[in-house]
């Protein structure tokens, strides 16, 4: 974006020495001042780059996983070692010509006949070695067999198909490996079962998908499944780091799910015994949750989207069934059913209550909307919504809130630090000695006939949570997530097809630019341009642009953006709507808009996608080189990126932080 420039004076020529003497070779020598102003201010903001600091192009995207904030008592399961994904079949591993108890050779698309590697005994277990497979290898109309504790290594670009036969009977211990670019399709149900494990980092399709007793899915790529993810007992998990896109998700007995990054289901989320865990670091966005078990460990760490229903019905379990919200974090739904009084027939068949207790624990600046009826009927003391006890508030906003039977008592309880704020809540009778509303702590309700006007609680809209403008923000504050002037706004169910941090769509890599004219902290926020990118090929790929905050011609392979969306260069597009700014610039909201290219190498990760700013007559090339001072930044395609005039910082503390540290988690 066109942002004004500072002198630095003596600063900057202390810095074109220090740039000039680490800058790498294949940028020459010398800077322009332009890159050299960029890059002075960038490091007077954030500190000098990690010299392994690779910006997101590397082998993995800059990382997405949240800091787990509320700690379940289970220990997930952490990715395979690196090394274990391979980009080509290791030098002197031969190929595989004949069926034989153990192996380690590879297969390929030229493979004939059935595979079966049927194992041997090694004093201790059957096993068959080590497979690895590459190319195009199809057992839709043919056997595939591995023995058990087998290790499989699918390498870059292989694709495994299997029958229903074949997903169904992996056998039990074996590990499989799935590069970056490696498919598992079937149009069956792949069940993981026995201790088999799965760490995908590629992509798996299936009809169904389940695991049970102790197997794992660990999940650092993209997982498609037509209808339900089962994840059953015996200590199965399913650990996302990457995108998964279902149907259902279902979890039963000791089943465990945690999700770091991006889970889709168009249907139910179902959560459904004492002994689940089911937790949520990342985005979930669903098409109803319904949770009906009493087990302590339902943790929403960062945002959870409901587009119907969410529904929670715990049992009488004092202290222990509980729906837990760590600070900061986000639950929006239309509907709230708490305890009762609600039947429907849901994907995952029909739910009926007639109410019953819940608890919903929420951390200091959590927030949970209803954008429709909130109802509420918890039949007993002590049930019903907190904030935290000490600090600072949480806030339960909803269009209205109803209870649930007539003549009750305990319909809900606040308590806490609490804000419910709602346009209609049911009065405060009793019903014998018990009252329908009892407040414990510090908890207040918002509405008419209770207290008025907004609580003077302003809490800002983020990646976890979509936010509250209380009675101290100002109606113009872009933060404000109720303002009408924004289209997209963020405490709404998000339509699948217009949200862009939808998985569904499936990008590999989304990109974040600035047009290296920021020159202080308040400029740098990385949404000049943004685009994600879609490879279809090693050498392919598709663009679609999702937003350009910047005034000044800004190409990516050749194109200029802003023609691309169809609007002059002064108008930035999808980085907060006001469209009647009128002036020096001009923001409004564009559909994405998408164009093939060519001539890339997908291992890149889209670095070598080259972007560049026209300033003044000269064009100059956004770049991203280790341990310098980047122009451009590789993230997940969920990556939420920020509205104009937000610094990143603001957005995303742990920025300056990740600068100067890739290991840091810091969106």
């Amino acid at each position: 974006m066109m942002k004004k420039y500072l002198l630095f004076g003596a600063a900057t020529t202390m810095m074109t020495l220090i740039f000039s003497s680490c800058s790498h070779d294949s940028e020459g020598t010398y800077l322009s001042q332009v890159e050299l102003n960029y890059r002075t201010s960038f490091v007077n903001t954030f500190g000098q780059p990690a010299s392994d600091q690779d910006w997101g192009f590397g082998t993995s995207t800059a990382n997405a996983r949240m800091t787990r904030a509320l700690q379940p008592s289970y220990t997930f399961p952490s990715d395979a070692d690196a090394s274990k994904f391979l980009a080509d079949v290791p030098s002197g591993v031969q190929k595989l010509i004949q069926n034989a108890a153990s192996v380690n050779n590879y297969i390929d698309e030229t493979w004939q006949g059935e595979l079966n590697i049927w194992g041997e005994w090694d004093g201790s277990k059957t096993s068959g070695g080590t497979l690895y497979i590459k190319g195009n290898c199809d057992f839709s109309n043919r056997k595939f067999y591995v023995a058990p504790n087998t290790e499989i290594y699918l390498v870059e670009g292989a694709t495994l198909t299997l029958n229903n036969d074949n997903a169904g009977n992996l056998q039990e211990n074996c590990n499989f490996y799935m590069a970056a670019n490696s498919k598992i399709v079937t149009t069956g149900e792949l069940k993981l079962n026995k201790g088999l494990h799965i760490f995908n980092h590629g992509t798996i399709e299936a009809n169904k998908l389940s695991t049970n007793n102790h197997s794992w899915l660990v999940n650092g790529g993209v997982v498609r499944v037509t209808t339900k993810i089962s994840v059953e007992n015996e200590l199965s998990v399913v650990e996302n780091n990457g995108i998964i896109v279902a149907a259902d998700m279902n979890t039963a007995g000791s089943g465990k799910i945690e999700n770091n990054d991006s889970v889709r289901i168009t249907g139910t989320t179902f959560v459904n015994s004492n002994s689940n865990t089911w937790v949520n670091n990342g985005h979930h966005h669903t098409g109803n949750f319904i949770y009906n078990a009493a087990s302590d460990e339902v943790i929403n760490n960062c945002r959870l989207t409901v587009d119907e229903d969410f529904n929670i019905n715990l049992g009488d379990n004092p202290g222990n069934g509980n729906f837990k919200m760590d600070a900061g974090s986000g639950v929006v739904t239309k509907n709230f059913n708490g305890g009762g009084n609600w039947g429907k027939n849901y994907s995952t068949g029909w739910s009926q209550f007639n109410g019953g207790p819940f608890y919903v624990y929420m951390g200091e600046n959590s927030v949970f909307k209803v954008t429709g009826t909130c109802m509420m009927n918890a039949t007993k003391a002590d049930y019903g919504f907190y904030g935290p006890s000490t600090g600072g508030y949480a806030v339960l906003d909803a269009k209205e809130i109803v209870k649930g039977a007539e003549n009750q008592g305990y319909e809900v309880t606040y308590g806490g630090n609490l804000y419910v704020y709602t346009e209609s809540h049911f009065g405060n009778g009793y019903s014998g000695t018990y009252p329908y509303i009892d407040f414990k702590g510090n908890a207040a309700i918002f509405a008419p006939s209770f207290e008025d006007g907004k609580p003077a609680i302003t809490i800002q809209p983020s990646r976890c949570c979509m936010g509250f403008a209380g009675s101290n923000a100002s109606p113009a504050d872009p933060s404000d997530p109720t303002d009408p002037s924004d289209p997209t706004d963020p405490s709404a169910p998000s339509d699948p097809s217009a949200d862009p941090a939808d998985p569904t769509s499936a990008a590999d890599v989304r990109i974040i630019a600035e047009d290296l004219s920021a020159s202080e902290a308040s400029d740098f926020d990385f949404n000049d341009v943004v685009f994600d990118v879609t490879f279809t090929s090693n050498t392919t790929a598709t663009i679609t642009l999702q937003a350009a905050g910047g005034t000044l011609p800004l190409y990516v392979d050749g194109k200029e953006v802003h023609e691309l969306f169809g609007v002059a260069t002064n108008v930035m597009i999808n980085t907060y709507k006001d469209e009647s700014k009128e002036g020096d610039y001009k923001l409004i909201t564009k559909d994405p808009v998408s164009f093939d290219i060519s001539g890339i190498d997908r291992s890149q990760n889209g670095r070598d996608i080259v972007i560049q700013v026209k300033k003044g007559d000269t064009l100059y090339t956004l770049t991203a080189n280790a341990g310098e001072p980047a122009a451009k930044i590789a993230v997940k395609p969920t990556f939420v990126w920020c509205d104009e005039f937000e610094a990143i910082e603001s957005r995303y503390p742990k920025f300056k932080d990740w600068v100067q540290n890739k290991d840091v988690i810091w969106y």
